[in-house]
């Protein structure tokens, strides 16, 4: 017995001293990547840590439903893609604790060999031809080593290293999605209705681009409002012309009936109505107060937008998705329009911002509303249909809209316990992850969901989403709706 206890002792000493060495030599890597962005007078968001682990996240979410669930084949050509993006991830991980070099000129070695490890999968495993998935696999890598690049050297103070990687990762990601689902008409059969929303999301997001982009050339004599409503009656006519040939003439009519004559959409739409005046009442009042607004504060628009998420997917998960695609094309043109220097629209826009914005928006652009909204809605895109998939839809409501707010208040008022130095106390995240079961018990009381084992997979989710709010320093609205999504996969059992 004592032998067995000597043994055991000894095994476990091992392991903790083999994880203090992991963990001081990934500490040692990021303390070096630090020192050569200096060096290379490159500055990242301000943080204490790169979140080079956050380049996993994505790939993970997209990998694990194509392993648990019978998914489309576009779904599995993004996930062996995403492979390739973290094989390349890696390697500017290794490259960049070397020198900054890689951030000045490309590494056409390290794109090569990711852009094969991609292919190889796609042509080897999911049988498609070896060009195409050549094709697609060098432009993946090559636009995410371009993009990534332009990320951390042209747009200062605007990300982390490791928040850099999830938004290249997902432009890229969603460019390809779009243009297969846009012109070449690859992934799962879709019914006319769902065909008819994605035709009208992509060309409403195609128009936002043409918009965006016309806005970032124009010089400053251009820079007036008659010019915008050129651009804007330009893309309106685009608008106008994908859709005349994508759904048909009576596009417009489709539109306005599939939300206006079903009463439930009606009252759905009335209410997401409603719930954007008043947050757009509450940003006048306070812009006109010029008073900052608190972090509490802001999480009032964490309710809101949860509030419209959360009915949209209990009610009606296809209007949701519709809706979803029109709010971000939205938000994007009106961060564009702030940073356009068209006037009066750019001051008062960033009247706005100067009130709502936190320690954390130092950058080039408002980062932390956009991922609030990418975070809330993410799940539309990357959850497959599967038994019980509405839970994970949720993934964005529970963890930052009903989790984080949660424990930023309670935090705020009753903690005395803090994590570590930081500022999260214990206290906030136990009422983060009881806010999140408490959530889904009351749902299931008013039998607006039915999911089998939810309120343990809830329950396992919110402790990890609620761990991870607490240890990181990344933006939670970007991290946590990917945590709290890989953490439900691995209930998978519980399905």
């Amino acid at each position: 017995m004592d032998r067995t206890r000597r043994k055991s002792s000894i095994y476990h000493d091992v392991c903790k001293d083999i994880d203090i060495k992991i963990l001081r030599i990934l500490v040692s890597i990021d303390d070096q990547i630090t020192k050569n962005l200096r060096d290379g007078k490159v500055v990242t968001r301000p943080s204490s840590t790169n979140g080079l682990w956050s380049c996993f996240l994505l790939p993970a979410v997209l990998v694990l439903y194509s392993i648990l669930y019978n998914v489309s084949e576009l779904y599995v050509l993004l996930a062996y893609v995403s492979i390739g993006l973290v094989s390349y991830s890696l390697l500017f991980i290794v490259f960049l604790s070397v020198s900054c070099l890689i951030l000045e000129e490309n590494i056409y070695g390290g794109c090569t060999a990711s852009s094969l490890v991609s292919a190889l999968l796609l042509y080897a495993v999911q049988g498609q031809d070896l060009m195409f998935s050549l094709i697609w696999s060098t432009i993946a890598v090559m636009s995410y080593s371009s993009l990534l690049r332009i990320a951390l050297t042209v747009y200062p103070k605007t990300f982390t290293i490791g928040e850099a990687m999830i938004v290249t990762q997902s432009i890229v990601l969603f460019g390809i999605t779009a243009v297969n689902k846009y012109f070449y008409n690859i992934g799962e059969e879709e019914d006319m209705e769902m065909k008819f929303i994605n035709d009208v999301i992509l060309t409403i997001l195609s128009a936002v681009a043409i918009i965006v982009a016309a806005l970032c050339i124009l010089d400053e004599t251009q820079k007036t409002m008659s010019v915008f409503y050129y651009i804007i009656s330009v893309a309106g006519t685009y608008v106008l012309m994908m859709l005349h040939v994508k759904v048909g003439v009576d596009c417009i009519v489709r539109l306005a009936e599939y939300v206006l004559l079903d009463v439930d959409r009606l009252k759905l739409f009335l209410f997401w109505l409603s719930c954007v005046l008043v947050s757009a009442s509450v940003v006048l009042v306070r812009t006109h107060l010029n008073v900052k607004a608190s972090t509490v504060t802001r999480k009032t628009f964490h309710i809101l937008g949860s509030l419209v998420f959360l009915s949209g997917i209990l009610y009606n998960i296809r209007l949701m998705t519709l809706a979803a695609g029109f709010g971000f094309g939205l938000i994007i043109v009106v961060e564009a329009l702030r940073k356009s220097g068209i006037e009066p629209i750019s001051s008062a826009l960033q009247a706005a911002f100067n009130v709502y914005s936190d320690e954390k928006d130092v950058g080039s652009f408002a980062m932390t509303p956009i991922y609030l909204y990418v975070g809330l809605a993410c799940p539309l895109i990357l959850v497959p249909v599967h038994p019980g998939y509405e839970l994970e839809l949720l993934s964005g409501v529970l963890s930052i809209g009903v989790g984080d707010t949660a424990a930023s208040w309670f935090g705020s008022k009753f903690g005395v316990n803090k994590w570590g130095d930081g500022p999260k106390t214990y206290e906030g995240t136990a009422f983060n992850i009881l806010s999140q079961v408490a959530v889904i018990y009351a749902i299931e009381i008013f039998g607006l969901l039915s999911v089998n084992n939810a309120m343990t997979r809830v329950a396992i989710a919110a402790a990890v989403s609620g761990v991870v709010e607490a240890k990181i320093d990344q933006v939670d609205n970007l991290i946590l709706p990917l945590v709290t999504l890989i953490a439900f996969q691995t209930t998978y059992a519980f399905c």
